[in-house]
């Protein structure tokens, strides 16, 4: 007979099917130095998802929790790349835009301790002892969003100026 395993490390491992899993305990992670590479995809990110043309494709994401020992901070970096479906705002056509964008977030156990280092570095409020990590990717690439977005055709063309008339 087959034993079946649980606990935490059986729980981590499960979670990781994507290579990020969706939360981790930070303490842990900072201790071990854990590094997480794997892709998201965009259909389990509603919110990014209602901002785009579609739930189609994925976001890749390289992850990195350490201690500074420097700054005496735990750290949370990375990088998160993928190509995301936008509607262009000048000619209304859908386009691929390329989302390339990186973190270094300082982590952070308190709002004043937040509020204290908002001048000095990106601060992430970690609750619980838990690092959700599929949401802030989320929350990354949605903040990576450009405002109006260009597809590279209109984006190339020269707007025209009032002395052009």
């Amino acid at each position: 007979m087959r034993r079946r395993r649980t606990g935490p490390l059986h729980a981590a491992r499960a979670g990781m099917k994507d290579g990020i899993p969706q939360h981790v305990k930070a303490s842990a992670a900072v201790t071990r130095g854990s590094t997480w590479t794997g892709a998201i995809p965009i259909a389990r990110l509603p919110r990014l998802a209602a901002a785009l043309t579609g739930a189609e494709g994925e976001l890749r994401a390289e992850l990195q929790a350490a201690r500074d020992d420097t700054a005496r901070a735990s750290t949370l970096k990375g990088r998160i790349t993928g190509q995301l479906g936008l509607v262009c705002q000048g000619c209304m056509k859908p386009f691929s835009w390329p989302l390339e964008t990186t973190l270094d977030l300082r982590l952070v156990h308190s709002e004043s301790e937040e509020k204290r280092l908002l001048h000095e570095c990106e601060p992430l409020l970690v609750e619980d002892d838990t690092l959700q990590l599929h949401t802030l990717v989320e929350e990354e690439a949605l903040l990576a969003l450009p405002i109006a977005p260009r597809c590279p055709e209109c984006d190339s063309q020269v707007p025209e100026t009032p002395e052009d008339r």
